[in-house]
């Protein structure tokens, strides 16, 4: 058993060690194949009954090491192809640095909800000018969530009347 621990936590080292090549430009793609084949070395252990407490302790240590680092991997390699990471020059990762702004302007969300009142009153549809505030948060709201799933892009409402119903879409610019 000790034996088997000792080569799982060679692997899981050296599959850092493959890691860091990989984030610092050195190795060209990413070690998925050596990773799979960790994680499967791993499920196996956990699946064999254990006599011994400190193995028992080695064996989960190791796998909340490898769960730990496979999330740190992950993040890191979804940051870098959302754009949220770069390589430098020197081929190291960067976190690229991006100024929070607005993703509406607040001038816009007045006018689209307007013209969203607007265009229920067209439909024939009942308008309550009291629910204009609410409209507003709404629409607000609505634009941060979008523009956080959009990479922080500004979001541009549209309102038209399409089969006699009054539509919003946003778009991202």
């Amino acid at each position: 058993m000790k034996e088997m621990l000792d080569r799982l936590e060679i692997n899981l080292v050296a599959l850092k060690h493959e890691y860091d090549l990989f984030f610092n430009g050195k190795r060209r793609g990413e070690p998925m194949k050596e990773r799979k084949e960790l994680e499967m070395k791993l499920l196996a252990g956990s699946r064999r009954t254990i006599i011994g407490n400190a193995d028992q302790l080695r064996l989960n240590n190791l796998s909340g090491r490898y769960w730990t680092y496979a999330n740190l991997w992950t993040r890191t390699v979804r940051d870098l192809e959302e754009g949220r990471m770069h390589r430098d020059t020197g081929g190291s990762l960067r976190r690229t640095s991006v100024e929070r702004r607005e993703p509406v302007a607040r001038e816009h969300v007045d006018q689209a909800a307007e013209a969203l009142l607007e265009a229920r009153r067209s439909c024939g549809l009942a308008v309550d000018p009291s629910d204009l505030p609410s409209l507003r948060e709404t629409l607000y709201a609505r634009a941060l969530e979008i523009s956080a799933s959009g990479g922080g892009k500004k979001v541009e409402f549209v309102v038209s009347v399409e089969g006699g119903k009054p539509k919003v879409k946003a778009v991202l610019r």
